[in-house]
């Protein structure tokens, strides 16, 4: 009997010790799962920055957030409305925002060949009265160098806002052919490439959200095909460097009494571009 509660008790004691050995290697398991988790988070988070939204002071830039892993090559302004100011410009390669709705010139931008980026979204109800939008990279500065190409969105789909007739006739010569665009596509959201280099011009792609299935929060649904406008390097011809700063500004000029507000919903930037 007692050789029997000896060898119970001897199973039943490793048992315990084998239970307390698997919880110990389960704990130990969670512990690591639970710091590659940590890690994991930590560097994917270094891939991305928010700029919080906000109403944006007329000449006044606003700067956009860099990522702390890396250059950002990758924007998406949400919900841009432009409220009839003149002019709406996301711009890239300035030494600082107080440059960075000007044209690049020796004292704005950093001295490597005076490279500049611009997106810009014209109002153009108070003069030609047709809104307008391009990309502009401006290399090795000089008026014959600049490269600018209109991305073709209508009034609909630039963040303009609605005018009236009576707000189009204040504007003489311009007026009949604002009432013809003055509907405005309100707010919008665009998201672009604008891949980082070495040498060379960079590649610089623009979508608009919801145009061609491209939907700006899913990366995956951005191609060459349903952008906007892709523009290799070489559609650059006249650039022989890359942009001399990848900081990033957004703003907005006013032009004379037609100075509206311009406001935007966040901006988001990624170490990694749509477009492989």
């Amino acid at each position: 009997m007692n050789k029997l509660y000896k060898f119970s008790a001897l199973a039943l004691a490793s048992c315990l010790s084998l239970t307390l050995i698997s919880c110990e290697q389960e704990d130990n398991k969670d512990n690591n799962s639970s710091v590659l988790l940590g890690l994991f988070t930590l560097v994917e988070g270094a891939k991305s920055c928010e700029t919080p939204g906000s109403t944006l002071v007329l000449s006044t830039p606003v700067e956009i957030c860099s990522p702390a892993g890396g250059a950002g090559v990758h924007f998406v302004i949400h919900d841009l409305s432009n409220a009839f100011s003149h002019s709406v410009i996301f711009s890239g390669g300035y030494k600082s925002k107080d440059y960075a709705l000007n044209g690049p010139t020796a004292g704005n931008v950093l001295v490597n060949n005076f490279n500049a980026f611009q997106f810009w979204m014209y109002d153009g109800r108070s003069t030609s009265g047709s809104p307008a939008s391009a990309i502009r990279y401006e290399p090795n500065y000089a008026a014959s160098a600049a490269v600018r190409v209109n991305t073709g969105l209508t009034a609909a789909e630039l963040p303009i806002a609605v005018v009236t007739d009576t707000q189009c006739d204040t504007f003489g010569a311009a007026a009949t052919n604002c009432k013809l665009n003055k509907a405005g596509g309100e707010k919008k959201t665009f998201c672009l490439d604008v891949t980082k280099t070495t040498s060379g011009a960079s590649r610089i792609t623009l979508w608009l959200d919801g145009k061609n299935g491209a939907n700006c929060n899913i990366k995956s649904s951005l191609t060459a095909e349903n952008a906007v406008l892709n523009k290799l390097p070489s559609d650059f011809a006249n650039n022989l460097s890359p942009l001399d700063t990848r900081t990033f500004y957004l703003a907005a000029a006013p032009a004379g009494t037609n100075s509206g507000s311009v406001s935007f919903g966040k901006i988001t930037v990624s170490t990694e571009t749509a477009i492989k």
